[in-house]
C-alpha cells in the first residue's frame, strides 16, 4: 500500500513501520538492486526520495495516537552524482518538523559487501541502514 495514503482513521494507529524504497532509480544502478529494492516505483533522484519521505511522515503524524504513537522509518544514505547525502538526517530533521521527538536509532549492518558503479572509491561505502524511532508528540 502506498504509505502517504494509508486507510486507517486519524489518531487510531499505537505504532507504524514504513520501510519505503529509499534509493533512487537511474542510469547508476544495477537492474538486479531495482529489483530487490521495488526502486522501480521510486522517483529518480535523492530530492525526490526525501519528498517521499516528507509525504509519508505527514500521513503517519495523521494516523498516529497523539502523544503515545511511535514511528519507525527505516532509511540508507546514499551517494549520488559522487556526493554523499545523509538521508538519515535529512529524515531526522524531518521528523522533528513535523511533531516527533526522536527517541532512538538503530543501525543496521550488511552482512555482505555492497555493489559499487566503479572501479575505484571515493566515499564510504554504505552498507548500512538505519531504523529512526520517533514518537509523534502532537
Amino acid at each position: 500500500m502506498d504509505f502517504r495514503n494509508l486507510p486507517y482513521v486519524d489518531g487510531s494507529i499505537d505504532t507504524l513501520v514504513i520501510d519505503p524504497p529509499y534509493v533512487h532509480t537511474g542510469r547508476t544502478f544495477h537492474a538486479g538492486l531495482n529489483r530487490r529494492y521495488n526502486n522501480a516505483s521510486t522517483p529518480g533522484d535523492h530530492d525526490s526520495i526525501i519528498r517521499l519521505y516528507a509525504a509519508g511522515l505527514l500521513e503517519a503524524a495523521r494516523v498516529l495516537k497523539p502523544k503515545t504513537g511511535m514511528l519507525l522509518v527505516k532509511c540508507q544514505d546514499e551517494i549520488q552524482s559522487g556526493k554523499q547525502r545523509f538521508s538519515h538526517a535529512e529524515i531526522i530533521t524531518l521528523l522533528e518538523l513535523f511533531g516527533y521527538e526522536v527517541v532512538d536509532l538503530f543501525v543496521l549492518q550488511q552482512t555482505h559487501t555492497p555493489i559499487m558503479r566503479e572501479k575505484y572509491q571515493l566515499h564510504a561505502r554504505k552498507n548500512h541502514s538505519y531504523f529512526l524511532v520517533g514518537r509523534f508528540k502532537k
